[in-house]
Order: C-alpha cells, then structure tokens, then sequence
C-alpha cells in the first residue's frame, strides 16, 4: 500500500515539472512541431495550384516533402502532381509557416491510381530533417 503511495508521489512530482513551463523551455532541444492548419482547393481550368496546404513547422528547420497514394507508401501513377512550397520565417517565436502547393494534371486525375469512386485520394508526407535524417514526420 505505501508502495502504490511512493508511486503516485513520484507521477505527480514528474507531471508537476514538465508541466511547469520555465522547466520545459529550459530543457528544451529545439521545436520539431509539424501541425497542419489548413487545406484550400480550387479546380477551376484557369488555375495551376488546385490544392493549397498550410503547416507550421519548427522555426528553421529543413524539410522534406513526398506524396503518395491514399496508403502512404506507394507511388502515384497515371498523373503528374508537382509540389511547389514556400516558407514564411518566424510566423511565432517557435514556428515557420510552410505552404505546398500542388499542381495536378486536372485532365489525367481520372486515369491516376488516386482516383477512386469519383474522389481524389493521396497522401502528403512532411519530414523535418537534421544533417539529412528523418526526425520527424507527419
């Protein structure tokens, strides 16, 4: 019974430090967040980027995009989807804002393996990277 006791103890001393903000920052190696915030679509003829997706990811951190299809690993065929990405420096004090942007061959969705009872379905990997390995990825 002290034992269940002691453990408690120790569990809420633990939540207590990581909890306390000035602790966590201090101990902090660096915002490795990847958080998605928001999609836009627009398949209008005369567009280029039909899908907008807007993350934010650690301030200064590389990145690495692949897209697949609707299970994550295998490769999209039968259509050509070309990423286009910009970065916003500094958007808060931990965070760049990162938008992709995807261009899709509007007239060869309907022949692509992401095309599947009348919706379009594919995946977007993000990776944060350091020295060239994965760190992180969503």
């Amino acid at each position: 019974m002290s034992s269940s006791i002691f453990f408690k103890s120790i569990c809420t001393a633990a939540v207590a430090i990581l909890a306390s903000p000035g602790v966590a920052k201090a101990q902090s190696i660096g915002n490795w967040d990847i958080l998605f915030t928001s999609l836009e679509t627009d398949f209008q003829d005369s567009v280029t980027n039909e899908i907008t997706l807007d993350y934010l990811i650690g301030t200064g951190r590389q990145f690495n995009l692949d897209l697949f299809t609707k299970d994550c690993t295998s490769p999209i065929t039968g259509m050509t989807i070309t990423p286009t990405t910009a970065r916003m420096s500094n958007v808060d004090a931990d965070h760049d804002g990162l938008e992709i942007m995807l261009d899709l061959d509007k007239s060869a969705i309907t022949s692509s393996n992401v095309w599947e009872d009348s919706k379009l379905e594919f995946c977007v990997g993000v990776q944060l990277l350091s020295g060239g390995s994965v760190i992180k990825e969503e």
